[in-house]
């Protein structure tokens, strides 16, 4: 179970969508639920203009943006509070990433919820450059939830609900999400489903030249067998109800993506990248794909190198 929750928030409503999700972890688990604010001066640095653009250091302006964000974190504190959430804030002062990468590891954090789009101080804060940076330092899990302005933003606003998809590829690293995946299982009353998906091997066929390939039938066969065993040996390190589903599809993430677009997936739990077992199953950038196509909550973890 969780103990301390964290949000990025910056005071939008884009930010401010993923604290409903939040405080309903925090009601089945306990936990404490602390919002973020980072205050990074250097975003609010004008320039002036000529032949060398100058920074300008106006004391005044800062110290208005400060106190902004420090009303608008206590609010924000004020309404979890009221609703019987126990809740803190933090203002953290530096560039984004780095402010909450050392806070999660000073402040023992469980668990990150954050949107996918942001705005002021999370301008940058989308599937992009600062929100791949976090999640490529990040050392705990981070729940990603889609932002205002999507279809499925009211529903991502909510505690996801019916089967969770951890998708597997044979190897320690991408296992070593489900520890992560059962937490928040077992927090969401989900029902877990392991998913693994053999990418078929090809043969050139001489002497016509590379572009010519053809499925290797007796490698595939092989590989589907070894990974049914492979997901029903997993299934039992897991909470009872544990479904699997093996496939077979020329793309990981495009099987993944039509396996998660049945209505009762409710969220996806991946690693950020791993490597060996079923031959191509390479998370990291089929990770980075679903994440920016999946219409689900991503419950994100980057394992630590060994």
């Amino acid at each position: 179970m969780y103990r301390h929750i964290l949000v990025p928030y910056d005071g939008s409503a884009h930010s401010a969508r993923a604290i409903p999700i939040a405080a309903a972890l925090a009601r089945t688990s306990g936990a404490t639920v602390q919002l973020a604010l980072v205050h990074d001066p250097s975003a609010f640095i004008p320039f002036v203009p000529g032949e060398v653009a100058i920074p300008v250091y106006d004391q005044e302006m800062m110290q208005s943006r400060l106190d902004d964000d420090r009303r608008l974190l206590h609010a924000a504190v004020a309404r979890l509070t009221d609703d019987g959430i126990a809740a803190t804030g933090v203002l953290l002062e530096g560039t984004i990433v780095e402010a909450l990468e050392e806070h999660i590891e000073r402040a023992a954090i469980d668990l990150t919820i954050m949107t996918t789009h942001g705005r002021s101080g999370f301008e940058r804060l989308r599937l992009g450059s600062v929100a791949t940076a976090f999640l490529s330092r990040a050392t705990t899990p981070v729940l990603l939830v889609r932002g205002a302005g999507s279809e499925a933003a009211e529903a991502a606003a909510t505690l996801p609900t019916g089967t969770l998809l951890c998708p597997l590829d044979g190897s320690p690293f991408a296992e070593a999400m489900l520890p992560h995946a059962r937490a928040f299982a077992e927090a969401t009353g989900m029902t877990m489903k392991l998913v693994a998906v053999t990418v078929p091997h090809a043969i050139p066929m001489a002497p016509f030249g590379a572009e010519a390939l053809l499925a290797d039938d007796s490698a595939l066969v092989a590989e589907e067998s070894g990974r049914e065993e492979y997901l029903a040996r997993m299934a039992t390190t897991c909470p009872p109800g544990t479904q699997t589903v093996a496939l077979t599809d020329m793309s990981v993430a495009r099987a993944l993506l039509d396996v998660a677009s049945s209505p009762v997936v409710g969220a996806i739990a991946m690693a950020t990248h791993g490597r060996g077992g079923f031959k191509r199953f390479m998370l990291g950038s089929v990770t980075d794909e679903v994440i920016r196509h999946a219409h689900v909550p991503m419950l994100v973890y980057r394992p630590p190198p060994v």
